[in-house]
């Protein structure tokens, strides 16, 4: 049976948009307020968060300063993308509901023995999409009107560099509610070529490949280095190349670019994956380890009860990553 790639949004006006993320405790009226108040006053509304690494090219936009561009923007995440996460490849995780790290982990794991990690990195990731692109899925790809587009992806995207850089050039908003779902969308093409190719290559190996945000991960049982290496070097050039209007540059070496077995330890998004099982990675334990030692020395009360917090989460998550 067909299944259709792309989601049917249908948007046609600033009006349409407030009623679409309108609901009982928030009218149409209030929704097309707030729209107008958040486009007029925009720029005023976002700012760079102390998260940001200028010296990577990363800035990380925030708006929770600004509840009125805030609430807009979750609005757009829950009720006009999220509903459609449905139709996501089951390879590809993060940013979508019911869908994580851990699962992502999980879905390397094959059933033959000797298996193999590829583990590529996409460089700056947000910073390669453009407004135009987001454009034209709503436009294109969603069915969406031009002025409907035009909102949606100006409320989006922000231009390139620190705030006040005077760029002229926009791109998706790196830390915004609807960027990780935007930026799967806008390149999903490539990554479901990406899967085939792969498969393709790679035939009868038991290949498995998650795709969470920019890290990717395929694995296979009973691969020679010596092809892990075509393939890795195969993905590379895929995702740099197959779209002239998209160019996705991957990490080529170091640890965002490496092929390791499963017995010498592969770690993928922080888990270390085993046969049919998963554990936490080097750095979770490390972490955990951390906050024991600062536990045994902690000298306040105020002080302990906040590290049996984060101890309880961590062990939270090692359960989770261990049943999973």
């Amino acid at each position: 049976m067909y299944k259709k790639r792309y989601p049917i949004i249908y948007l046609r006006s600033k009006n349409e948009i407030a009623k679409r993320i309108s609901s009982k405790s928030f009218s149409p009226q209030q929704a097309l307020d707030a729209l107008n108040d958040v486009m007029k006053n925009f720029d005023a509304y976002w700012y760079d968060s102390k998260r940001s690494e200028p010296d990577k090219g990363k800035y990380v936009r925030s708006a929770v300063k600004s509840p009125m561009l805030n609430n807009i923007l979750k609005l757009i995440n829950q009720r006009i993308l999220s509903p459609h996460d449905r139709l996501v490849p089951e390879f590809i995780f993060g940013g979508l509901s019911g869908r994580n790290n851990i699962q992502a982990a999980r879905n390397l794991i094959g059933d033959e023995r000797d298996r193999t990690l590829l583990k590529l990195d996409i460089k700056s990731f947000f910073e390669q999409v453009s407004e135009k692109r987001v454009y034209d899925f709503f436009n294109n790809k969603c069915k969406c009107k031009p002025e409907a587009s035009k909102i949606l992806a100006g409320l989006c995207c922000v231009p390139r560099g620190p705030k006040g850089s005077g760029s002229s050039e926009r791109i998706i908003a790196r830390g915004f509610a609807t960027s990780s779902r935007l930026a799967m969308w806008c390149n999903l093409d490539t990554f479901q070529h990406l899967a085939w190719k792969v498969k393709k290559k790679l035939r009868n190996k038991d290949v498995q490949i998650a795709i969470y945000v920019d890290d990717i991960g395929i694995t296979g049982s009973k691969i020679s280095k010596e092809k892990m290496e075509e393939i890795k070097k195969m993905a590379i050039d895929l995702l740099k190349n197959r779209d002239p209007n998209q160019s996705l540059p991957a990490h080529t070496e170091g640890s965002k670019a490496k092929i390791i077995t499963f017995k010498d330890g592969a770690e993928h998004l922080g888990i270390k994956l085993g046969r049919n099982r998963l554990s936490l990675g080097q750095r979770a334990r490390s972490k955990t380890d951390k906050i024991k030692f600062a536990l045994k020395n902690a000298k306040t009360k105020d002080e302990k009860i906040a590290l049996r917090r984060r101890y309880k989460a961590h062990h939270f998550y090692k359960r989770q990553v261990e049943i999973s």
